[in-house]
């Protein structure tokens, strides 16, 4: 075969797989155009219409996007977590406009916090009054009595259903009740320009937010670099309406002193008990480790009426216990830890925004997670917007958004403005995803030495003052400070040494009068238990605050700057102890 042949040839072979690439590719937009013709014209797609995807679909709307919203099922969910939303959480509706969502829904003012050490010791803490906080962080309206700042509770299903009715008013958002399968990306240069439904339907748009929740199928492929890790599990248990000791507060219940004396040797992690309408009041019981017993052969109940039960405040107990004979349904539900990842970054993520549980978890205990979903609502409409309106018109003018960045498909201009974003969250985001990990780690996990910390923590909350006032309003969402959660988490464990050389960290009420110091010749040892425990505090805190500093993308070696850690924690340690002894 001559020269001329073979080009002949491999030019007609060329020219037939440009034609059968080219007839797939029409055949794919004729398939697409057959089944629904208002599949394009749209701006963003969200799939998931839960917490995130609502209040973030009805706030790109009212900025001017034409958002087109995927959910799986649009009856009302039946869930036993998101039922507490925090002060911040509040003031981050308020600035997307959705406030009213809390009406109407039989929701519960939350005033702060019920903390007990044991089933009789107890103090209580409310969340600051709008002076008591420094102008920087922002102000909003209280919500709460006296000009004090007030979360709210409720039940999920009615706060879901309430912000869904919002989404569904706005002209600008076409809600369609199906299952995503899988993402389109362009054949060009791999970006995500649609989805595809389980009726395959092909949807496009320049931006595609998932918000599927803690088990998305799409954070494998499209996440960061960490896993989602269980911790621990939710059982959950609707109480008479009575319930409560404290109303309008939430009720944390510490159950290690309790359990040392009525289960030795048993793991029990925390509960917590909160009023979610005038009808019902929830029961949370942490059961620790990645396994939950089993509820078939009935070992989850013996271990709720065995060990729990006697490890509540009576009261509580007892409602439990009636609650167990009645056989009433135990719910369950697993609580990960994921750290946030930088978003849109790699060449096949580019047109794809993960959000809410998808891209971010943290233990449930301090009820901070729809405040981080709602914040992040904020801003992203403040980024994807058209710059008609902005959530943070007249609250934040230190974020600026180009003009070629209203442009969606400009992925070039967004790429800056989400690698700003991830940072930009941080100030908030980290305050509640670090605290609750660590407030996991000293209130859940069985061990001396955290036990000390953990008798600290509940001293400390017992001097008032700015001592309640800077760490309710960090777990309130209403504090951006990550130096703040650090000052107060070492003086904490400052505090707890201290309490432990005056012999006085466990007594309690008329013990107070009769305590002993400790003799000189346990100093000595006194002194390496110190050490052990500021050694504890760090172990806790610092690798959390790791996962925070961190990009998270996928791609990236994990280097374990230990010199840097090093310097980081003795900086901080530092820090902690020359604010508290000043």
């Amino acid at each position: 075969m001559t020269h001329d042949q073979i080009m002949l040839v491999q030019g007609a072979t060329t020219t037939s797989n440009s034609m059968v690439h080219e007839d797939a590719q029409a055949r794919e937009s004729a398939h697409a155009n057959n089944h629904a013709d208002n599949r394009s014209g749209y701006d963003v797609i969200l799939v998931g219409a839960g917490i995130a995807g609502s209040a973030l679909a009805t706030s790109l709307a009212r900025a001017g996007r034409r958002v087109l919203v995927l959910e799986r099922d649009m009856s009302e969910p039946d869930r036993i977590v998101g039922e507490l939303l925090q002060p911040g959480g509040v003031r981050a509706l308020q600035l997307l406009g959705l406030e009213d969502a809390l009406d109407g829904i039989d929701a519960v003012p939350a005033e702060g916090y019920d903390i007990f050490l044991s089933p009789r010791e107890h103090v209580k803490i409310q969340y600051p009054h709008m002076a008591e906080l420094p102008t920087r962080y922002g102000r909003s309206e209280p919500l709460g009595p006296d000009m004090h700042y007030a979360g709210r509770s409720f039940h999920h299903g009615r706060f879901i259903m309430a912000l869904r009715s919002r989404m569904q008013a706005q002209p600008n958002v076409s809600v369609v009740e199906t299952a995503v399968t899988s993402l389109v990306h362009d054949l060009r240069d791999r970006r995500v320009v649609g989805v595809r439904t389980a009726t395959s339907d092909v949807y496009h748009a320049p931006v595609t937010i998932v918000a599927d929740g803690i088990f998305s199928k799409f954070r494998k492929e499209y996440g960061g670099a960490y896993k989602p890790e269980i911790r621990s599990h939710f059982v959950g248990i609707e109480l008479p309406p009575d319930s409560v000791l404290t109303p309008k507060h939430g009720h944390v219940i510490l159950n290690q002193k309790a359990a040392k004396r009525v289960a030795p040797g048993k793991s029990v992690g925390p509960a917590l008990v909160y009023q979610i309408g005038s009808d019902a009041t929830r029961l949370l019981v942490d059961v620790p480790g990645p396994v939950l017993p089993s509820v078939s052969n009935g070992d989850l109940q013996r271990y709720l009426s065995e060990v729990v039960v006697p490890c509540l405040p009576e009261k509580i107990g007892v409602a439990l216990t009636k609650r167990l004979a009645d056989h009433t349904r135990l719910r369950t539900m697993s609580n990960s830890f994921l750290p946030p990842s930088m978003q849109g970054m790699l060449q096949h993520q580019r047109g794809l925004i993960l959000v809410g549980d998808a891209m971010n978890m943290r233990h449930p205990l301090t009820g901070g997670g729809m405040t981080v979903a709602f914040w992040d609502c904020v801003y992203l409409t403040h980024i994807l917007g058209s710059g008609a309106w902005s959530p943070l018109d007249g609250f934040d003018n230190t974020f600026p958004v180009p003009a070629s960045a209203r442009d969606l498909s400009d992925w070039t201009s967004l790429k800056p403005l989400l690698r700003a974003w991830h940072w930009k969250r941080k100030k908030l985001a980290s305050v509640i995803n670090i605290l609750a990990m660590a407030l996991y780690s000293l209130f859940g996990v069985p061990n001396d030495n955290l036990t000390i910390l953990r008798a600290g923590c509940f001293r400390y909350f017992e001097c008032g003052g700015d001592c309640v006032r800077g760490p309710i309003s960090l777990l309130g969402g209403l504090a951006p400070d990550p130096m703040l959660l650090v000052y107060h988490f070492f003086a904490v464990a400052v505090y707890s040494v201290r309490l432990m050389f005056r012999g006085d960290l466990y007594a309690t009420g008329g013990e107070k009068s009769q305590i002993q110091r400790p003799p000189l010749t346990t100093w000595p040892l006194l002194c390496v238990r110190a050490l052990v425990v500021m050694a504890y505090a760090c172990y806790v805190i610092f690798p959390i605050i790791y996962t925070e500093i961190r990009t998270n993308i996928a791609t990236n070696q994990r280097a374990w700057l230990w010199p840097s850690c090093l310097a980081l924690g003795v900086a901080v340690v530092a820090l902690g102890v020359s604010r508290y002894v000043m």
